[in-house]
Order: C-alpha cells, then structure tokens, then sequence
C-alpha cells in the first residue's frame, strides 16, 4: 500500500514531465513562442527539478518521505493550474517551475522508503516496478493526451491534470508512512535506521565520493537525451521527417516510453539476478550508442518509417538501464545518506535534460529559423545524442561494484 501510493505519484511526475510535448504547437501559437522559448518552457520543469534532487534528498533523510511527498504534490497541483491559466510566456513559466519543485521530491522520496521497507537484495527489483508505473504515466503523456488535448483544448485538460495531482496528494498524507515500525511491522532492512550523520558531513561524504561520479555521468548522458527527445522534440522530429500528424507521432515516441516502462523490471531483475550492474550498462550504453548513429547518419534521419516503432521502442529499453545507477550509488555510499546520494544522481540527469531542451532548440535555429523545423537541422541537432551516449559507455566502464557486505564502509570511500 505505501509503496503503490507513491508509485502513483510517480506516475502523475512522469506525465507531468512529458505532457509539454504533445502540446507544443498550441503553446507556440497561444503564447508566441520560439524554439528556444519553447525549450526553455520545457527546461523550467526540469532545471527546478533537478535543482530539488539534493535538497529533496536532505528532506527524505531528516524530515521523511510521508511528508516531503505529500508537500512536493501540493505544489505541482498549483503549478499545474497556474499553467493552465497562464496568457503569456512568464506565467507558463513561473507554473512549470513550481510543478517541477512539487513533483521533484516524489522519486527520491520513493527511494528512500524502499530502503526502509524492503530488503537490500530486492532494490533493484522494486526500483524496476515503480519505473514501470512512473512510465505508464508517460504513456499516458503520449496519444491519450493528444487525445484529450484535441477533444477539450490544452488549457482544461491542464486543469483536469491538476484536480489529480491535488488527490494523489491526499492520499499520500493518508496511506503513506514513513517507517514500518509505524504500522507494527519488522523493519526488513535494520542498516536503513542507523543513526544520522550531521547533514553537510552526510553531503561532503557523498560529493567526495570518487564512486559516486560515474553514475552521476552515465544518468546524465542517458536519462537526459531520453527525456529530452520523448519529452518535448521527439514528435517535432517525427511530424516533420515523416509529415505525419502530431498523434501518428505520439505513438512512435509511445513506443519508446513503452519500452522504457518494460525495460525497468527487466533491467532490475537482470541485476539482482547477476549481482552485477557494470556489464549492464556497458552493453546497454553501446547498443544506445549504436541505434541512434544508424537513425541519424546510415538511414539519413528517416528509416523506413515502420521500423521506427521498433526502433524506439529498443532505444527506449535499453536506456532505463541508468535505473542502475541508483542501485549502485547506494551500494557506494553508506545507508545513512542513501537519500542524498540517489539526489546527488538524479539532480544530473535532470538538469542535464534542463540543459539539452535548450541547447537543442538553439542548435535547431543555427541551422533554420522555427517553427518547423527541418529534416538537417534536427539530424545535425540530435548528434548530440550520440556524443551523450559515447560519454556514458566511458562512465559505464569506471563504474565501481562492491557487495553488500562493506556498504557500511562506503562513505569513507574517496
């Protein structure tokens, strides 16, 4: 019950994150936006986002995932509504800032209770499954809100979103507790209630880290290049190479949330099942490596345009592999500060997708002004994606291993 009311919230972040996709035109036009404005639009999301993941962390450790989440929801139902009333660019913007700190305390959150309320050997396996519904709600972001968005306009479906939020935010109050104890059972995990350092020792001692750094590269370079392509340019790409309609485009990038959602527990039981995480990303990160150099450079920007639904849905799969970093920064940093170490991650990946939604609509408009772009601007915009995916193999191959046995000791590990 308290891990499936969180994973809800996940769910309503995933949506969250990649609604501003399907809505892309309607913004350009309501609100008068450029490419680099509307990437910018996208960034607020995840640049408050990622800004959250330290001190959502922090928040996880001292105050408890209960309350942190419940807070986080309550604000992203504001900004959701914000947004949807917002009738220039400055009030969009301020309304996605605020849905990205409400709902950047929800994942970390997640993290944290599954520390405490399941054993150590599971992680990877359960981190897998919340993945799976956090992605459902991307797959709910695709052609179901194209859906919406076409039957009721943009701004009420946006109001609608927020009503939900504000529910799930409810419920987290109501069902959620922090520590099994609270509910009369064992804690299966006791290494999860050691004694708290003092919070910038805690910090110090996972930025100090020397282990803790290529996942934070690999989550960067991975995650960030995903979300930003199935986020917000993927449908722009597609409408454009293939001159197809914006819900015929959805649901090639559907394809690549779908494989992402199947990916996390395939991924997580692999793992468990091995004990190993490093052969996983090394063999994930180079066949990412390798399908993006065939879309973009051996099938000119336009495979056959069947085989894109395969495509994706592979690339999508494969990349969810940098769940894995989570489970490793954990094993690299002691119990204790669990919390800031899966925040110290996950602010990278985020504010790396920050980063890319604007440097790709810059790249965009060095090459042709908006808003439809064309076929080489996106080819030359999306060798970015590959320069990621050629970074994150370097991560992959410095990634440290270590059993269970000594994460007790990690946080002295340099």
């Amino acid at each position: 019950m308290v891990w499936g009311t969180l994973a809800l919230a996940f769910l309503i972040v995933f949506f969250h994150r990649y609604a501003t996709a399907v809505v892309a035109d309607d913004l350009t036009r309501d609100l008068g936006l450029s490419g680099t404005q509307l990437g910018l639009l996208a960034s607020m999301y995840f640049y408050a986002y990622a800004f959250m993941q330290i001190p959502s962390g922090i928040l996880a450790d001292y105050v408890g995932p209960r309350r942190s989440a419940t807070a986080g929801m309550l604000v992203a139902a504001a900004g959701s509504l914000l947004f949807s009333m917002a009738n220039r660019s400055s009030w969009a913007y301020i309304g996605r800032l605020l849905v990205g700190i409400g709902v950047g305390a929800i994942f970390i959150c997640t993290l944290k209770m599954q520390a405490i309320w399941f054993h150590a050997r599971e992680f990877a396996t359960i981190a897998g499954l919340t993945s799976v519904v956090g992605n459902f709600g991307g797959i709910l972001a695709t052609t179901p809100l194209a859906l919406l968005v076409d039957a009721f306009g943009w701004r009420p479906t946006f109001r609608y979103i927020s009503l939900v939020t504000l529910v799930v935010a409810l419920l987290i109050w109501l069902l959620v507790r922090d520590r099994p104890e609270e509910m009369g059972f064992q804690a299966p995990n006791p290494a999860s209630s050691q004694p708290q350092i003092p919070l910038w020792q805690a910090l110090w001692c996972v930025l100090r880290n020397r282990h803790t750094w290529p996942n934070v590269i690999y989550f960067l370079c991975i995650s960030g290049s995903v979300t930003a392509f199935s986020g917000l340019w993927g449908i722009p790409y597609l409408t454009q190479a293939y001159g197809v309609d914006r819900q015929i485009a959805s649901q090639i990038v559907l394809m690549m949330t779908l494989g992402v959602a199947l990916g996390g527990p395939v991924m997580g039981w692999l793992s468990d099942r091995m004990g190993r995480i490093k052969p996983i990303l090394i063999a994930t990160s180079t066949l990412y490596t390798l399908i993006w150099f065939y879309i973009l450079h051996l099938a000119g920007g336009r495979p056959p345009f069947a085989l894109n639904y395969f495509l994706y849905f592979v690339l999508g799969f494969i990349s969810i592999g940098f769940l894995l970093c989570f489970n490793n920064v954990k094993q690299v940093n002691s119990p204790a500060v669990s919390g800031i170490a899966s925040g110290v991650v996950n602010m990278a990946g985020f504010g790396g997708t920050a980063i890319l939604n604007s440097y790709v609509g810059h790249l965009l408009e060095r090459v042709a002004p908006g808003p439809h772009y064309s076929l080489p601007a996106f080819r030359f915009a999306f060798n970015l994606f590959i320069v990621l995916s050629l970074l994150a193999l370097l991560a992959a191959n410095l990634v440290k291993e270590q059993p269970r046995s000594l994460q007790e000791g990690a946080v002295d590990s340099e």
